[in-house]
């Protein structure tokens, strides 16, 4: 997933801003930006952000204007040209990096304007509806999933079938599987139970047994739960970043033989709200077992997509125009 880091840096060093403009209005690079950014941002996120301010400049040039600064017209004309074949998630992406780029070339802000906000809310009531929900991981697949891997002595798949219980069992954010530590894993009556604040989640007794063989690979009482591991089979100290766990979990729908299932970071959540669902828990329930702040994604993955609007705007704010 495409994420900012909010404390990016803002220069006032009038040499470092003019270095700046004169990368930004030629097609960069991920190092490029790296650099301007002084490595303020995940490497996903750099990729992503130069491959749409490339897209930007390339458009600017074809209409012989400037991109940098860049004119509410352009960047109208440019969203207009986009709104035609992508969802409002990529066209919101969109606004933020160029919004980004200026800032740290020294210009204010052009997507603030009246005009481009006005536009922008336009087309998110548009294309409301236009993101397509997740991959459901199911019970069926994790079963499965166990059947396959449990007799495995490949060290990736014991680690991998592990993670697809935890995070299912749990209904695990990626964020939060990176930041399991081994100290969260407890024993309660002989059952082995994930601590995530002051919940504690008891694991399945496929789960416990996935999980004690991951355990006992690592070897250690502190750090991470789950590691990077190398290509010769070694495991790494450092706990697996966001790359590796959709790797895991794309790799998921191969190893059911179905390589046309591609899950992603969220699957796993949406299938742990559907399965508690059919186990009788209230979206409220489901809400505090998932660690929501509101109810409105436990509602959204059931379909209940008004009652997930409602939610919605309960959290919604607005700003007042510049």
């Amino acid at each position: 997933m495409f994420s900012l880091k909010k404390n990016s840096p803002e220069f006032t060093d009038p040499l470092q801003v003019r270095r700046n403009r004169v990368i930004l209005r030629n097609p960069l690079t991920v190092e490029d930006f790296q650099d301007i950014t002084q490595n303020g941002y995940a490497k996903r996120s750099c990729i992503a952000m130069v491959k749409d301010w490339n897209l930007f400049l390339e458009f600017c040039q074809l209409k012989q204007v400037s991109p940098l600064p860049a004119s509410t017209t352009a960047i109208r004309l440019f969203f207009e040209k986009e709104a035609r074949s992508r969802k409002f998630s990529t066209l919101r992406r969109y606004s933020i990096t160029i919004s980004t780029l200026h800032k740290l070339s020294g210009y204010s802000d052009p997507t603030r304007t009246q005009p481009i906000r006005q536009l922008l809310m336009q087309l998110r009531i548009d294309k409301h509806g236009d993101g397509k929900q997740a991959e459901t991981f199911t019970a069926t697949h994790l079963h499965h999933l166990h059947q396959t891997l449990i007799r495995s002595d490949v060290i990736k798949d014991i680690r991998d079938l592990a993670i697809y219980h935890v995070m299912f069992e749990c209904a695990l954010k990626r964020g939060e599987l990176k930041q399991l530590d081994i100290t969260q894993c407890v024993y309660e009556d002989n059952r082995l139970m994930i601590i995530l604040g002051e919940t504690h989640y008891q694991l399945s007794e496929q789960g416990q047994i996935a999980l004690q063989r991951w355990q006992q690979q690592v070897g250690l009482d502190t750090g991470p739960l789950f590691r990077g591991i190398n290509r010769h089979g070694h495991i790494s100290s450092a706990p697996l970043d966001d790359s590796s766990i959709y790797r895991v979990l794309r790799h998921a729908g191969e190893r059911l033989g179905q390589p046309g299932l591609k899950f992603s970071g969220q699957s796993t959540r949406i299938g742990a709200v559907k399965e508690l669902s059919k186990q009788g828990y209230k979206p409220r329930e489901i809400q505090a077992f998932g660690r929501w702040l509101s109810a409105a994604m436990p509602y959204q993955y059931l379909g209940q997509t008004h009652t997930a609007e409602q939610e919605k705007l309960k959290f919604l704010s607005f700003k007042p125009w510049d």
